[in-house]
């Protein structure tokens, strides 16, 4: 079941390309990562008592939004509720919630002001999962369930299913417009079936017409593609997604480090350079990057991720009109690089590593107008005599200047005639 009237939200999307994930709560002060629950065995009535002591004082929405601007994302899911259950918004439905705690304020809602002021899509993160609530059906993945307990008498997922159509109604009247809507996760264990998922999208739909929503209500994809764009994580797909044959919009989702909420020793970051990579990956082949930071327990950006953002935002001042709005390319690019489609006369070629020498283009002898360098637009001279006799009959030997850079990826505009 798919929106039929979510197009425009669902091509501003693709071509924002480039979004900030935010993994935040309670477990951010033990500071372990958002699975410390179920990781450490720690009981319900022991991993309540974080919630007394969550005050983010230095939380600034305000800045978070110019950070993530300033480096080039362009929409934001934050996550309204993770698998512990706890709220990060003044919900109706149970006293687990941000606005119980020293804080006492609607993060979400300062969030939501924030970032869309600053022209951001706006999305929320809601876990289908809750390790907390009494009628959530545990399976392995659960920390009721994870030593293989399966007999839960007392519990009733009607009562779960109630609860958890009630929040998800609430987030989408209660914050303006919201354009995406992120499921986390129906896991190998359980059925589409459990939320009964026609039934909740088609509320869904109903209240935010426009919305797009993710792939997470099934764990199969077929025979029922259930929302609108797929999420492969911590991975680079090899080719753009499709189901049944049909391709499908998509938005890989990655951490910065090796966790999704704050870790305090986790100190395992990605690079910038490989962060770009990967945006000009998923952007080759029409894809989304959905980027996430963790904030500590006080509100902040760690300091690593603030570097990394930095760097981001002074490729994306040069380079961001090679990856927004463009789509991925016919022609096949040479060993090593990336091609973007801004249209039909436009190509970008992304160089990952710096150059041994000349570049060889296939498929586009007799096709090329003129080459130059983005940053500068310094001319790329056409190789059209020497070496042309060991060449394949359709390909264009190139010769950049010297003065690419070997640390950054430079990337040529080439224009079709």
């Amino acid at each position: 079941m798919q929106n039929k009237q979510n197009t425009n939200t669902l091509n501003q999307w693709m071509s924002n390309k480039f979004g900030l994930f935010i993994h935040w709560g309670i477990y951010s002060v033990p500071a372990q990562g958002e699975w410390v629950r179920f990781f450490n065995d720690i009981k319900l009535e022991d991993y309540d008592k974080y919630a007394n002591q969550f005050d983010p004082k230095k939380f600034d929405a305000e800045k978070w939004a110019d950070d993530a601007w300033n480096a080039g994302m362009r929409y934001i899911v934050f996550t309204t509720k993770h698998h512990d259950g706890f709220c990060m918004y003044d919900s109706k439905h149970t006293d687990f919630k941000i606005t119980n705690t020293a804080y006492g304020k609607d993060i979400t809602a300062e969030l939501v002001k924030a970032f869309r002021n600053k022209g951001f899509q706006i999305g929320f993160y809601h876990s289908l999962v809750d390790w907390r609530h009494p009628h959530f059906i545990p399976d392995l993945e659960h920390p009721d369930g994870k030593y293989g307990q399966t007999d839960f008498p007392d519990r009733d997922l009607n009562i779960y299913r109630e609860y958890l159509y009630a929040q998800v109604e609430q987030l989408l009247t209660c914050y303006g417009k919201i354009d995406v809507l992120f499921f986390d996760y129906t896991s190998q264990y359980k059925e589409s079936s459990e939320w009964q998922a026609e039934k909740l999208l088609e509320m869904i739909y109903k209240l935010q017409p426009e919305i797009i929503v993710n792939d997470r209500l099934s764990y199969d994809k077929t025979p029922v593609f259930y929302g609108d764009y797929c999420t492969p994580e911590i991975s680079l797909p090899n080719q753009a997604l499709t189901i049944d044959g049909k391709l499908v919009p998509w938005e890989t989702c990655m951490n910065m480090n090796d966790n999704w909420g704050y870790h305090a020793v986790d100190q395992n970051w990605k690079t910038a350079k490989t962060i770009i990579h990967a945006l000009i990956h998923c952007a080759s082949m029409g894809g989304n990057l959905l980027l996430n930071i963790g904030p500590d327990a006080l509100g902040q950006f760690p300091t690593a991720s603030i570097e990394v953002l930095e760097e981001l935002g002074q490729w994306i001042k040069i380079f961001g009109h090679t990856i927004y709005g463009c789509n991925s390319s016919k022609f096949k690019p040479p060993v090593g690089c990336y091609y973007t489609q801004a249209d039909e006369k436009t190509l970008y070629l992304h160089m990952i590593n710096p150059l041994m020498g000349d570049l060889i283009l296939p498929e586009l002898d007799g096709l090329v107008k003129n080459i130059t360098i983005c940053k500068d637009g310094s001319e790329v001279m056409m190789v059209t005599t020497w070496g042309k006799e060991l060449l394949l009959k359709d390909e264009l030997r190139i010769r950049p200047p010297k003065h690419l850079s070997r640390d950054m990826i430079d990337v040529l505009k080439i224009e079709l005639k």
